[in-house]
């Protein structure tokens, strides 16, 4: 999984701007988005919102990383939200595993 600075990197290099036409988007130095991407500094919280917009990239896959979304959600049992996911997921879990399978292959997860 890559950092913060490799994923700021990529966003900006995706687009085809440099370092100083980021800085210049940004108001900032070239020599703030190269400590930025070279893992020496981070931007200020007050940048965040105009990255995201610049950079076109949400503010998740930004500093967490799609990868890191996905393991945490693989990680975590799924639960039922309220009581109508709960009856679903009561009514699978009695159907035979033929209509399991089928209702998965229904769904593209199978």
């Amino acid at each position: 999984m890559s950092g913060f600075q490799e994923r700021l990197k990529s966003a900006r290099q995706r687009l085809g701007l440099t370092q100083e036409a980021l800085a210049e988007e940004l108001n900032v130095t070239k020599a703030s988005v190269s400590a930025w991407e070279n893992g020496r500094e981070k931007p200020g919280f007050r940048l965040l919102p105009k990255l995201r917009i610049v950079l076109d990239v949400s503010l998740d896959d930004l500093i967490c990383g799609l990868d890191a979304d996905r393991e945490l959600l693989a990680e975590q049992p799924l639960v039922a939200r309220n009581e109508g996911e709960a009856d679903l997921l009561k009514a699978y879990r009695k159907l035979p595993a033929k209509r399991r399978k089928a209702w998965l292959e229904l769904l593209g997860k199978g």
